[in-house]
């Protein structure tokens, strides 16, 4: 067999080896139950938003199907403690997870009004609603997230 015959095989060694994604570390700690709903959380509001800059009566399901996620995702949070709980004393967890469960709570609702703005194809209201909900999670991450 001559060098030619190894090319192909070559090729394909030299891409997975060059530009195949980096696997991930195996010492980063697992996702959480939180971190994954949260991240659920945050592609559908990625989406949503985006698709609420110019909405259609004819993609309505899909945005309330977006809306779904977002408020299962919340619910799911709100029955969950943050990380960090645990680094506050003692006497101050329970006071911390009672201002999240509210925060959630209020979430929760803010997410209960873009769907029925969605339903009504009230889209500026919807837009609204997504503003709202989006300064909810930067005050709700600020105040019950671990900085990194």
């Amino acid at each position: 067999m001559n060098w030619r015959s190894h090319l192909p095989v070559l090729t394909v060694l030299f891409y997975l080896t060059v530009f195949a994604p980096a696997q991930a570390d195996p010492a980063a700690p697992p996702p959480t139950p939180l971190g994954v709903a949260m991240k659920q959380m945050s592609g559908a509001y990625k989406e949503l938003s985006f698709d609420l800059q110019q909405p259609s009566d004819a993609n309505k399901a899909h945005y309330l199907s977006l809306a779904g996620t977002l408020k299962t995702g919340a619910q799911t949070s709100r029955g969950l403690v943050p990380k960090k709980a645990a680094t506050l004393p003692p006497d101050q967890q329970a006071t911390m997870v009672k201002a999240y469960q509210k925060s959630m709570d209020d979430l929760i609702q803010q997410i209960g009004a873009l769907t029925q703005d969605i339903q009504n194809s009230q889209w500026d209201d919807a837009r609204k609603a997504m503003a709202a909900i989006k300064q909810q999670m930067i005050v709700g991450h600020k105040d019950f997230r671990v900085k990194k």
